[in-house]
């Protein structure tokens, strides 16, 4: 047994540093662009200008992809427990959205009403990280 790790939690590793700045990266990365390119989006259709509408509409098309790039590099740089503790993260987040879709689906036809896609990859992005939380607290591993 580890004696600095007998007495709480110790001083993160160099490899889960790397990780916690790959995720930070992510997280206000990626929020920032969207968040600029949505500004980019409303400012090319409020004052219609093209360019700033297809810009941000570019970069909003890519954004996922650069999540998928961020996450595989992450899950690349982790140990045994962070990749397992991601794999069932998200598949719970995978399954929670798939009954959410289907329920959307239902309720649209009966109700008139449509449900953006956002929505879905938003609930899905935050199941995961929230289920990724849970598991890490139950398994005694949360910081």
């Amino acid at each position: 047994m580890n004696p600095s790790r007998s007495e709480g939690r110790s001083q993160p590793t160099p490899r889960e540093r790397r990780v916690n700045r790959l995720s930070l990266w992510m997280g206000w990365g990626g929020g920032g662009v969207a968040g600029l390119a949505a500004v980019a989006v409303a400012i090319g259709r409020a004052q219609n200008i093209p360019v700033f509408n297809s810009l941000g509409a570019g970069v909003l098309a890519a954004l996922p992809l650069f999540f998928a790039v961020m996450t595989v590099l992450s899950i690349r740089q982790m140990d045994e427990y962070g990749r397992q503790l991601h794999a069932r993260a998200a598949s719970i987040a995978f399954l929670v959205v798939m009954v959410l879709a289907g329920m959307l689906i239902s309720l649209e036809a009966v109700l008139n009403f449509h449900t953006p896609p956002w929505v879905l990859y938003l609930a899905g992005m935050t199941v995961w990280g929230v289920a990724g939380c849970v598991l890490a607290a139950r398994d005694g591993r949360g910081k």
